[in-house]
């Protein structure tokens, strides 16, 4: 098996055990008998793990890049934890197998993008035909784990879960890093991508507009619900942001050849705004839902854009570690940051003020990464560079 086929049956396989989790996950919680806080909690516990331990794996997966077994490693022992979180009961325990799951579970995507993006070498650009995978697995996994949850109840997702990791590893053994002649001093590269004026201000900028993003759908599925919609109309918005992902990502190679990574980065976080702001004003339950096809247009932009843009501005021996920053920033410090203040301005006002802060923050992260990546002289630097 070729690498680049090892790449997409990673993707396949690790974003199936995203579909079978993510969605899923405060379902599991509720079933123990877990209040509102304590979901909540361990939300942020997962988001904690990943915002320390996504770099660290990055890091890791730099210093010992022709090693077969690092991947493989990482996702036996998120299986591991997502077996014991299965079956404990107590939450101390419940605590710890959520930490170990989260610590191991956040170094597979960054390291993964990091060897799929060694695979198409110079054309990053193809990156996004392989991340397409992902979403796809996404959709049908979602829906399978959810026939599967209807039939044996909650704890039965960690069926679809644990095989689904399972299945990455075997897959991630084919998936060796190029070994360099330069190595980096133990955890300095986490310092050299901090340190470097463009991905700084590309994190910066990217933050922000993952962070008005994670507001947004923490409180989406609960705003369509007391505007009239339905559970199954609920369902169905989510999935069809799904479905809008993989022909974006799929047409990604396509479209930053003839537009450009850095202005696809600026109309995904556009494609945001929009979305933000039809949601504060528009009140008609299935518009609301429809929402979805620009929060899809979203993501697959910023997503590709953004591994593909810090793929191509990563200081030597530092790949993998820029992908981890880029993974803890997106994944794991949006995710703290956006709801915790989304909560924070609709307490205070309400949910529509919130949706409508949101698209304010919006605009002034467009101008963040505008000033990062795609100002003219930027722009011509990278197309003298064959970057775009």
């Amino acid at each position: 098996m070729s690498a680049t086929n090892a790449a997409r049956l990673g993707y396949l396989a690790l974003y199936g055990a995203v579909g079978a989790s993510f969605p899923y996950f405060s379902v599991f919680y509720g079933s123990r008998g877990f209040g509102v806080e304590t979901i909540g909690l361990l939300t942020s516990l997962a988001a904690v793990a990943g915002l320390v331990a996504a770099p660290l794996w990055g890091s890791a997966a730099d210093r010992f890049s022709g090693s077969r077994g690092l991947l493989p490693a990482a996702a036996i022992v998120a299986a591991l934890g997502a077996g014991a979180l299965a079956v404990v009961r107590e939450p101390l325990l419940v605590a710890g197998a959520v930490a170990i799951m989260s610590l191991a579970f956040s170094g597979l995507g960054p390291t993964l993008d990091a060897r799929a993006l060694e695979t198409v070498r110079n054309d990053r650009n193809r990156y996004g035909g392989l991340r397409a995978w992902g979403s796809a697995s996404f959709i049908v996994v979602v829906w399978l784990t959810g026939a599967v949850i209807e039939r044996f109840g909650a704890a039965s997702m960690f069926v679809v879960y644990v095989a689904m990791l399972l299945g990455f590893a075997i897959a991630a053994v084919r998936l060796r890093g190029e070994v360099t002649e330069i190595r980096l001093p133990r955890l300095a590269g986490i310092g050299r991508v901090l340190r470097h004026p463009v991905l700084a201000r590309f994190l910066v900028a990217i933050l922000l507009v993952w962070c008005a993003s994670m507001g947004i759908n923490w409180y989406f599925s609960v705003h369509l619900l007391e505007i009239g919609a339905s559970g199954e109309l609920v369902g169905a918005s989510w999935a069809i942001g799904a479905l809008v992902e993989v022909p974006i990502m799929a047409a990604f190679p396509w479209l930053a050849t003839r537009v450009g990574t850095e202005r696809l980065l600026i109309m995904g976080a556009g494609a945001f705004v929009l979305r933000a702001l039809a949601i504060a004003l528009v009140t008609d339950p299935v518009l609301v839902a429809g929402t979805m096809v620009l929060h899809g247009i979203g993501f697959g932009l910023m997503l590709v854009g953004g591994v593909t843009y810090v793929a191509r501005h990563a200081p030597p021996a530092a790949a993998a570690t820029a992908q981890g920053i880029l993974s803890a920033t997106v994944f794991s410090l949006a995710l703290i940051i956006g709801p915790g203040a989304g909560a924070l301005v609709a307490g205070a006002w309400g949910v529509g003020a919130m949706f409508l802060t949101s698209a304010v923050a919006g605009i002034v992260a467009i101008g963040l990464l505008w000033f990062a990546v795609a100002r003219p002289s930027a722009v011509r630097r990278s197309v003298a560079h064959g970057r775009t």
